[in-house]
């Protein structure tokens, strides 16, 4: 599962700044969906994301990582 619809499954209805980003990467059709941590990262500071923004990416995609890690552990074992 790509980032976006992870965040998307997972953080769309938190009442966080993560929450916050998640809504908002649903609400723009311009939003890099199958983009990579850099990709997204220029992306959000070339929109002018605050760094509250910047810091809930951070802590989203670290999670994200994490997540994707042990599922594919699951999957070779």
């Amino acid at each position: 599962m790509n980032f976006y619809r992870w965040m998307l499954k997972k953080h769309s209805n938190d009442h966080a700044p993560v929450g916050d980003l998640a809504r908002d990467m649903k609400g723009d059709k311009q939003f890099p969906r199958d983009g990579d941590k850099a990709k997204i990262q220029v992306y959000l500071e070339g929109c002018g994301a605050c760094s509250g923004c910047i810091d809930a990416f951070e802590k989203a995609w670290a999670e994200y990582e994490r997540e994707r890690s042990r599922t594919e552990a699951c999957k070779s074992s």
